[in-house]
């Protein structure tokens, strides 16, 4: 029977057009989980806020491509976290968007397994004792589950009528499509960058085009991106690191043309690096920075500065994949570090530079 306390006049008035689906249609949300992550590979890595492998990174860039020619969107929103962010920073990019960031798509930070219910189908197994009550003594699953619904409500309402890409986390993830799909009661597994797609047709009622497609991944090959060397795999298949990858900031070596910068750079200092000469001296030499951003293209070595990056904790430093034109505002940066040969229009990175005294540059043939 008809709820008779429904009035479908209360409906959100949506405007609709047009996209060729053989009806119209108003909100369209695409849902994509970030790349493979440092923490999702490296079992025994302990990091606040890790961010992509070069696996990741890779997906990420497939997922932007495929998303360009087949799923083109007005916005992407992302989790501020440095795995979300950079998986939007990929699929913003290839669509000339810039993406932004919303609080409350953060992932879980513990488990919550144990609060489930006994007939829930999310629930593993029996005995789980490890969850740990907020100071309330209420459910924190349900305080996650608030905080990523309430996100959600703020992203249909503000973009009513759009395409929307959300770019989060495989527990956000869960919350958000249990959502989208009317239920509570189960769990939806997402691929790193698994796409699933929901529109809000003329007829008023959300509607599942698609839910973790990943044909993007289809011709990408893992074993073309090596774990970092000093790990070795156990039997469950994950990659464990030794008890030191790195002993300490002034054991790490740095491009002699390079070295002065750890001296010269302040506290309030931003400095950028493109197409570092290698993954260690951007971390070596910044320090006392406010601020390092390492951009480079060659997967392999955001990989490796990124590992020693999340082992420090150096939270002000971050690597991303080189864009073009340079996603920053002008002036935003004291120093900027090019090779002599570089390759990007100069305008662009001088466009980010306070000051022409904070160019630096290093010759490509200095003895390392």
């Amino acid at each position: 029977m008809p709820n008779p306390s429904f009035n479908p006049d209360t409906l959100p008035d949506v405007p609709m057009v047009d996209r060729g689906y053989g009806y119209a249609v108003g909100t369209e949300l695409f849902l994509v989980r970030h790349g493979e992550s440092m923490t999702n590979t490296y079992a025994n890595l302990v990091a606040y806020d890790p961010n992509l492998t070069a696996l990741g990174w890779a997906q990420a860039l497939k997922a932007g491509a495929w998303m360009a020619e087949h799923a083109p969107v007005d916005v992407v929103i992302t989790s501020p976290m440095r795995r979300a962010h950079s998986t939007a920073l990929a699929i913003a990019h290839a669509q000339g968007l810039e993406p932004i960031q919303l609080a409350g798509l953060e992932e879980f930070s513990q488990s919550f397994w144990d609060e489930m219910p006994l007939h829930h189908p999310t629930r593993p197994w029996w005995g789980r004792t490890d969850w740990i009550p907020t100071f309330e003594q209420a459910p924190t699953f349900m305080a996650f589950r608030e905080r990523v619904l309430e996100a959600l409500s703020e992203i249909l309402e503000r973009y009513a009528g759009q395409r929307v890409c959300v770019v989060s986390h495989g527990g956000t993830m869960s919350v958000l499509t249990a959502a989208m799909l009317g239920s509570i009661h189960f769990s939806i597994w997402n691929t790193n960058t698994g796409i699933s797609h929901f529109v809000w047709p003329e007829w008023k009622r959300w509607m599942v085009h698609y839910l973790n497609r990943t044909e993007h991944l289809l011709d990408l090959d893992p074993d073309d991106y090596p774990r970092a060397s000093e790990a070795s795999q156990n039997e469950q298949g994950f990659w464990i690191l030794p008890d030191r990858v790195i002993d300490s900031w002034s054991a790490m070596p740095a491009h002699p043309e390079l070295a002065f910068l750890s001296n010269r750079l302040s506290r309030n200092d931003r400095i950028l690096f493109l197409r570092p000469p290698d993954p260690i001296t951007p971390l070596r030499v910044s320090l006392r920075a406010r601020r390092a951003d390492i951009l480079c293209d060659d997967l392999q070595t955001l990989e490796a500065g990124e590992l020693r990056r999340a082992v420090l904790n150096a939270n002000h430093i971050r690597y991303q994949y080189l864009f073009q034109p340079l996603p920053y505002p002008d002036r935003f940066f004291d120093y900027v570090v090019v090779s002599d040969n570089c390759d990007i229009p100069e305008e662009d990175y001088r466009r980010v530079l306070k000051h022409p005294v904070g160019l630096v540059r290093w010759r490509m043939d200095a003895a390392q």
